[in-house]
C-alpha cells in the first residue's frame, strides 16, 4: 500500500511538473527570432519543417530542402524535377521523405555529408503520374503516405498503391495516429488497410474547408479556413466559441498544431499566430506588431526544446514559447531603454530615455496584448527612477521631481537633475533626494510632497543613496568611492563626512555601489559584496554573499522582495538567492541567462510584485518573468561539423551537406573510412555549430585537433577553425559547444589522415634505403678505391720517401764522399804537393847534382888535357865512367816515373801507348814539359845542351804529329 502511495505521489509530482512546464505564458510576448530570406539566402516561401534525431532542422523551401544547423543555412537537396518542396517527413533512421510539385521521394545523407535524392515517381502507374503539389507526407511504421489533391500514394516495400478520389481531395488529416482525407463529394474518409473507408455522417464536411482536426474529450475539434472552430460529436457539428473568433473568422486559418498542456497554436494567413487554451481563451496573439516578420503562416512545428518553429510565406520564425521570460512589448515602439518600472494602482509605469509611459496592467495581464503604452506629457527626457513614497508616486527626471497621478504629471521641484529619493527611517515625512550635484529635502504636507531646500555642505553627484537605521546617509559615487554623511539636527546641512575607498578596505575605488538588505547596508564592488566592520570601521568582505556570490564578479545590484528572495546582478549574470525549507540557501541563475548584456550599465533595475511578477528593465525593453513557468535547462544536444575543406592548392570540400557543391569536389568515402589527403592538402578549414537554437549567437565552442594539439582550446564564439602546414599524421578533430545555460554538448569528430610528401613516403624511404645502400656501397667502394689509392700513394710515397731518403743518404754519402774526397784530395794534394815537392826537390837535387857532376866532368876533362895522359888516364877514365853512370840516373828516374804516373794519371803509360815511337829520352822530356819546366831547366836533367833540348822537342813534335802552330807544352799539359 505504501509503495502505491509513493508511486502516486511521484506521478502527481511528475504530472504537476509537466503541467508547469507546459504552461504558455499569457503575460508578454515570447522571444521571437526572425530569419529573413536574406539571412538564409533561399526562396522566401517555406511550407514545412522537421527535426531529425540529432536535432538538425530541415525546411521545405521553394528551392528545395533547406537545412539549418544553428549557425548556417544551406539547400541540401532538390527534387528530380527541381520543383518546390511542399511537405517533409522523417523515419527513425533519419531518412527524409519529401513531397514536391509533381514529384515525391526520399533523401539520405552519405558519408561525405551529401544528401542523395531518390524519386519514387517511376514506381507509379502511367495513369497516376499526373498530379500537382504533394501537400502532406507522413511516415508510418512500415509505410509512407504522400498526399496530393489528385490522389493518395501509399509507399510500402518499394511499391506504390494509389488511392484516387471521386473528384478531388480537399485536405489530409492526422488525428491521434489515424489518417483521414476529405473528399469533396463523399466527405471525411479514413485510410485503413491501404484503402479509403467513408466515415459515417461526415458528408456535411464536404462543403467546409477544414484545415486541421484535433481529437478532444468533447469530440473532434475542426479548424476551418473561414468559419472558425467547430466541435463534431455524436454526428452533430457545433460551433466552438473562443475569445479569438473575431480574429479566426476574419483572417483565414491556414494551419494548426496541438501544444502540450491543452493549448492550440493556430496559424492564419493574415494575422499571424493565435494561441488558445482548451476552453477557447486567448493566450497569445503574435502578429507583425508583436515581432513576427510576416503574418501568413504556412506551418507550425514544436522542436525538442519546446520552441515553436513557424514557416511563413516570407521567412521563418522561432518563437520561444517554452521560456519563462517574455517581453512587454509596445506595438507603437515608443519606449526604448528602460531605467525603471513600477506597478502602481493597477498601472505599469516605465521610465525611459524618452519620458514616462504607462499601460493598464490588469488588462494587459488578461491577455489583451493590444493594450499600448501611453505617454505622460510633461516629461520628454530621461526619467531615471520611480518610487512610491507614502502612497504617492514620484518620478525623478533630468529637470526635476514630478508627482504622478494616473496619467498626469506635476512638477513639484525643479532641480539640477534628480536621481532618486529615500525616506528617512526615523522621519517618514522627510524625503531625501539625490541630484546631479548634491542632496535635496522634501517634506510630506497635506498628502503631497513639498520641496524644502537643497542641503548644504555636499555637492557630489548622488545617484545611489541608502540610509541606515541611524539615519547615516551612504552615497555611492561610481568613480570616487563611498561617502558617509550625517545631517545636522534641522536637516539643512551636512554635519560630518566620512570617505571610504580602496585605502579603507575596498578592492577598488571604482564602480562601488550601496544596497540595503533587511536594514543592513552592503556595498557592491568589483570583487564581491562588502560591509563595514563595526570594530575597525574598515570595509570587509561579507561571508554570506561571499559563499553564494563569490569574490570574482562585479556586484551591480542587490535587492530583496517581500518573499525574502534576494535578487542580484553579478557580472553579466542575473539571479536570485532563495531560502530552502531546511534553512539553507541556494542560488538560481539559469532562467535569467537571456538577460546577459541587456542591462543599461549602472542602471540595472528589477521590480517584483506580490503576485510573483518580476520585471527587468533593459536597453531592449521590459522583460517579464513568471516563476511558475518551469523549463528544463539541462537538455542534451549535439555539436556538429558543418563543413570541412582543404584550402590549398584550391578550396576542395571534404565534407559538406550543401547542394551547390560540385559532385567532383566530394567523392563518397566507403562506410567507416576517413579521408586520406595528400601532403599538398595539409591546410584544412573546419566549420562547425551546435544544434541548440536558444540564443545560438551566445553559444561558445572549444575544439581540439588530436594528433596536433595537446588539449582543448579555450571557449570562443567563433564557429570556424583553420589549420595550415599540418605534418603527416592521422588526426581527429573534436568540437563541442556550451550554450547559455553552461550545458556542454555531445562532441562531434572528424577523422582524416594527411599523407607524407612524396619524398617522405614508404616508397620514397625504400628508394632512399636502396639509394642509401647504393651510396654505402659506393662509399665503401670509393673508400676501398681511395684506400687502395692511398695505399698505392703511400707505397709510392714511401718509395719516394725511400728514394728521397736514399737520395738524401746518397747525397749525404756523396757529401761525405765528397768531403772524404776533399779530404783525400787534400791529402792527395798534400801528398802530391809533398811528392811534387819531393820530386821537385829531387829534381832540383838532381839538377844540382848533375850540374856538379857536369862541372866535375868539365874539370876532369880539363885535367885530363893538362896532365899527362898516360899517367892519370886510367884513373880519370874510371871517374868519368862513374860520373856517367850517375848522370844516367836510371835508378832515380824509375822512382821519378813511378811518382809522376801516380800524380798525373799514368801519363807516361798513356803517352807511350798513344805514341809508341817516343824514346825514353823523349818520354823524359815530355814528363818535364808536363811539369811545366822550361828548356833551360830540362837541359841539365837530360844532360844535354839547350840546343839539344830544342832538337829533341822538334823530333817529339813530329812524333806527336803536331803542326807548327801547335804548342807542344799545351798539348802535353792537356793530354
Amino acid at each position: 500500500m505504501m509503495k502505491f502511495i509513493v508511486r502516486l505521489i511521484f506521478i502527481s509530482i511528475l504530472f504537476t511538473h509537466t503541467l508547469l512546464n507546459a504552461q504558455i505564458k499569457k503575460v508578454g510576448v515570447p522571444f521571437i527570432t526572425n530569419y529573413t530570406p536574406k539571412t538564409y539566402q533561399a526562396a522566401s516561401e517555406n511550407w514545412d519543417v522537421l527535426q531529425n534525431s540529432k536535432g538538425m532542422l530541415f525546411f521545405a523551401n521553394h528551392f528545395g530542402v533547406m537545412q539549418f544547423d544553428g549557425v548556417r543555412w544551406s539547400i541540401v537537396t532538390q527534387p528530380a524535377n527541381k520543383s518546390m518542396v511542399r511537405s517533409l517527413a522523417i523515419d527513425q533512421k533519419d531518412k527524409i521523405y519529401l513531397g514536391a510539385q509533381g514529384d515525391f521521394g526520399y533523401t539520405e545523407q552519405q558519408q561525405n555529408g551529401q544528401y542523395h535524392y531518390t524519386s519514387l515517381v517511376n514506381l507509379l502507374p502511367k495513369g497516376a503520374k499526373n498530379f500537382g503539389d504533394v501537400l502532406h507526407t507522413v511516415v508510418l511504421k512500415n509505410e509512407v503516405i504522400f498526399f496530393s489533391n489528385e490522389g493518395v500514394f501509399l509507399y510500402k516495400n518499394n511499391k506504390i498503391k494509389v488511392l484516387k478520389p471521386s473528384s478531388n481531395f480537399d485536405n489530409f488529416y492526422e488525428v491521434n495516429k489515424e489518417y483521414f482525407v476529405l473528399d469533396r463529394q463523399k466527405g471525411l474518409m479514413q485510410i485503413k488497410n491501404e484503402s479509403l473507408v467513408s466515415v459515417a455522417n461526415t458528408n456535411k464536411f464536404a462543403g467546409i474547408n477544414i484545415r486541421k482536426i484535433f481529437k478532444t474529450k468533447e469530440g473532434l475539434l475542426l479548424l476551418t479556413q473561414k468559419e472558425g472552430l467547430f466541435i463534431y460529436k455524436n454526428n452533430q457539428l457545433m460551433p466552438f466559441v473562443t475569445e479569438a473568433d473575431y480574429l479566426l473568422k476574419q483572417n483565414q486559418i491556414s494551419v494548426g498544431i496541438s501544444l502540450s498542456g491543452g493549448y492550440y497554436a493556430i496559424g492564419t494567413r493574415q494575422t499571424g499566430i493565435i494561441i488558445i487554451d482548451k476552453k477557447g481563451q486567448l493566450i497569445q496573439h503574435i502578429d507583425k506588431q508583436m515581432g513576427l516578420q510576416n503574418e501568413y503562416v504556412t506551418n507550425l512545428k514544436v522542436d525538442k526544446e519546446g520552441n515553436l518553429w513557424v514557416t511563413l510565406k516570407e521567412g521563418i520564425a522561432l518563437i520561444q514559447i517554452s521560456s519563462a521570460l517574455s517581453r512587454i512589448l509596445d506595438s507603437s515602439n515608443a519606449e526604448t531603454k528602460i531605467y525603471c518600472s513600477k506597478i502602481y494602482q493597477d498601472k505599469l509605469y516605465i521610465a525611459t530615455d524618452n519620458g514616462l509611459y504607462w499601460l493598464n496592467w490588469q488588462t494587459y495581464k488578461q491577455g489583451h496584448q493590444k493594450v499600448h503604452f501611453k505617454y505622460i506629457s510633461g516629461m520628454s527626457e530621461n526619467v531615471w527612477n520611480l518610487g512610491v513614497y507614502d502612497g504617492v508616486l514620484l518620478a525623478f527626471e533630468k529637470n526635476g521631481i514630478f508627482e504622478i497621478n494616473g496619467d498626469t504629471a506635476k512638477m513639484i521641484a525643479k532641480t539640477d537633475g534628480a536621481w532618486q529619493g529615500v525616506v528617512l527611517p526615523n522621519h517618514p515625512d522627510l524625503l531625501l533626494v539625490g541630484s546631479y550635484s548634491g542632496l535635496y529635502l522634501l517634506k510630506k504636507i497635506n498628502q503631497s510632497w513639498v520641496y524644502q531646500y537643497k542641503i548644504k555642505g555636499f555637492r557630489e553627484s548622488s545617484r545611489v543613496i541608502t540610509i541606515d537605521k541611524n539615519e547615516n546617509i551612504w552615497v555611492a559615487h561610481g568613480y570616487k568611492g563611498i561617502f558617509k554623511l550625517k545631517l545636522n539636527k534641522n536637516f539643512q546641512s551636512v554635519s560630518s563626512i566620512e570617505f571610504y575607498d580602496q585605502e579603507k578596505g575596498f578592492p577598488s575605488s571604482l564602480f562601488l555601489n550601496t544596497f540595503k538588505i533587511k536594514d543592513q547596508i552592503f556595498f557592491g564592488t568589483t570583487k564581491g559584496v562588502y560591509k563595514q566592520d563595526v570594530s575597525s570601521k574598515k570595509m570587509v568582505s561579507d561571508p554570506f554573499f561571499k559563499k553564494y556570490l563569490g569574490m570574482q564578479n562585479h556586484i551591480r545590484l542587490l535587492k530583496s522582495d517581500d518573499k525574502n528572495t534576494i535578487w542580484y546582478v553579478s557580472g553579466e549574470n542575473t539571479g536570485k538567492i532563495n531560502s530552502t525549507k531546511d534553512g539553507k540557501f541556494r542560488t538560481e541563475e539559469l532562467p535569467f541567462r537571456k538577460l546577459r548584456y541587456m542591462y543599461i550599465p549602472g542602471f540595472e533595475n528589477i521590480q517584483t510584485t506580490a503576485e510573483g511578477d518580476v520585471l527587468f528593465g533593459t536597453q531592449d525593453g521590459l522583460i517579464h518573468y513568471n516563476s511558475s513557468k518551469k523549463k528544463n535547462y539541462q537538455s542534451k544536444y549535439k555539436a556538429v561539423i558543418s563543413e570541412v575543406k582543404a584550402i590549398f592548392p584550391k578550396d576542395s570540400l571534404l565534407f559538406s551537406s550543401r547542394y551547390d557543391v560540385l559532385p567532383s569536389d566530394l567523392e563518397p568515402a566507403e562506410e567507416g573510412l576517413y579521408p586520406v589527403l595528400s601532403h599538398s592538402n595539409n591546410a584544412l578549414h573546419f566549420s562547425f555549430s551546435s544544434l541548440w537554437y536558444d540564443d545560438a549567437d551566445a553559444t561558445k565552442y572549444e575544439y581540439w585537433l588530436e594528433g596536433f594539439e595537446p588539449t582543448w582550446s579555450d571557449w570562443t564564439i567563433q564557429t570556424e577553425k583553420e589549420y595550415t602546414n599540418l605534418p603527416e599524421n592521422e588526426y581527429v578533430f573534436h568540437i563541442r559547444a556550451k550554450n547559455i545555460y553552461d550545458v556542454v554538448s555531445e562532441e562531434a569528430v572528424f577523422r582524416f589522415e594527411i599523407l607524407p610528401p612524396w619524398y617522405r613516403t614508404k616508397w620514397a624511404f625504400l628508394l632512399y634505403l636502396m639509394l642509401f645502400g647504393v651510396l654505402i656501397y659506393a662509399i665503401i667502394k670509393y673508400q676501398k678505391n681511395l684506400a687502395e689509392q692511398e695505399r698505392d700513394q703511400l707505397i709510392l710515397k714511401q718509395e719516394k720517401e725511400l728514394l728521397r731518403s736514399r737520395a738524401e743518404l746518397n747525397e749525404q754519402k756523396l757529401v761525405l764522399e765528397q768531403q772524404n774526397m776533399a779530404i783525400v784530395r787534400e791529402n792527395l794534394e798534400a801528398t802530391i804537393n809533398l811528392k811534387n815537392a819531393k820530386v821537385a826537390s829531387n829534381t832540383v837535387n838532381l839538377i844540382h847534382l848533375n850540374e856538379i857532376l857536369l862541372s866535375i866532368k868539365e874539370l876532369i876533362s880539363q885535367i885530363d888535357k893538362k896532365n899527362d895522359p898516360n899517367t892519370n888516364f886510367g884513373l880519370l877514365t874510371k871517374i868519368n865512367r862513374i860520373i856517367d853512370h850517375e848522370l844516367q840516373g836510371d835508378k832515380h828516374w824509375n822512382e821519378f816515373e813511378e811518382i809522376f804516373n801516380q800524380l798525373h794519371d799514368n801519363f807516361m803509360q798513356r803517352l807511350k801507348a798513344s805514341f809508341p815511337e817516343l824514346t825514353p829520352r823523349d818520354m823524359r822530356l815530355c814528363a818535364y814539359l808536363r811539369m811545366n819546366f822550361n828548356t833551360k831547366e830540362i837541359a841539365p836533367l837530360l844532360g844535354i845542351s839547350v840546343r839539344g833540348v830544342e832538337d829533341t822537342r822538334y823530333r817529339i813534335r813530329k812524333k806527336l804529329q803536331l803542326s807548327s802552330e801547335a804548342n807542344i807544352t799545351e798539348f802535353i799539359l792537356n793530354f
